[in-house]
């Protein structure tokens, strides 16, 4: 009995093996773009075309797709948070005040003029997974300057990673996109683009007049609000907690 159970499991790993391998020779989800919510649409037509191209099709989508993607297992589904967010982007996308329009005068600039909204658009074009990988952006943006921001996605990437590939070891059978996950790259430089992206977008949704009156009213409640991420040593927890 116990020859036949060393046999199953030797079967068993050179299968995980075998599906690993060909998948990653044959697969790379950071390629796919999915259509995107219709709450988030307003916004990609409002990006200017080189903005929607890198989100679309760029590092960026890559980023979003590989977060969303390492990310997906753990995360409730929020539909309406994910709804009412994108009406929001859309509404400050539109406002000429945030986002200008590149003209003749700017010369060989135009395409860049207007808002950054790359993350945003790139997770919206990368499933709802990568739409919550962005707002985790922002939340981080928010409270942390960008090396400490950066320095934070690192080691969170490198722990989720290190739990799936924990869990995947000695199971016969295994989530496969999970599996997956722990073998797609994200470095500090992806990271560090993702973070500048979204700090980016939240100055420009700061200064929009369709939301900056509102923003000041919930920051003063929440200013009032005894909410902190846990103090605990485990820096995953306490931010994935919170």
């Amino acid at each position: 009995m116990d020859a036949i159970g060393k046999v199953t499991a030797s079967i068993a790993s050179a299968t995980q093996e075998t599906t690993i391998a060909l998948a990653n020779a044959n697969f790379d989800m950071s390629l796919i773009r999915i259509e995107a919510p219709a709450e988030y649409k307003p916004l990609g037509m409002a990006l200017s075309k080189s903005k929607r191209n890198v989100a679309e099709d760029g590092p960026a989508h890559v980023t979003a797709r590989r977060l969303g993607s390492l990310f997906q297992s753990m995360l409730p589904e929020t539909p309406n948070l994910i709804k009412a967010y994108g009406i929001r982007a859309s509404e400050i996308a539109q406002s000429p005040v945030v986002n200008p329009k590149g003209t003749d005068a700017h010369g060989p600039f135009k395409d860049y003029v207007g808002v950054d909204g790359t993350s945003i658009w790139a997770a919206a074009t990368s499933g709802s997974a990568a739409i919550a990988a962005h707002l985790l952006a922002c939340f981080i943006a928010t409270y942390w300057p960008a090396d400490e921001a950066t320095a934070i996605w690192v080691e969170l990437v490198a722990e989720r990673k290190r739990r799936l590939q924990a869990k995947a070891a000695p199971a016969e059978y295994f989530d496969l996109s999970d599996t997956l996950s722990t073998k797609l790259e994200l470095d500090q430089t992806h990271l560090a683009n993702w973070d500048a992206s979204a700090r980016s977008w939240l100055r420009a949704a700061g200064d929009s007049p369709a939301v900056s009156a509102r923003q000041k009213t919930v920051r003063s409640i929440l200013d009032r609000l005894n909410i902190t991420v846990r103090g605990q040593q485990d820096l995953y927890t306490s931010v994935i907690e919170a």
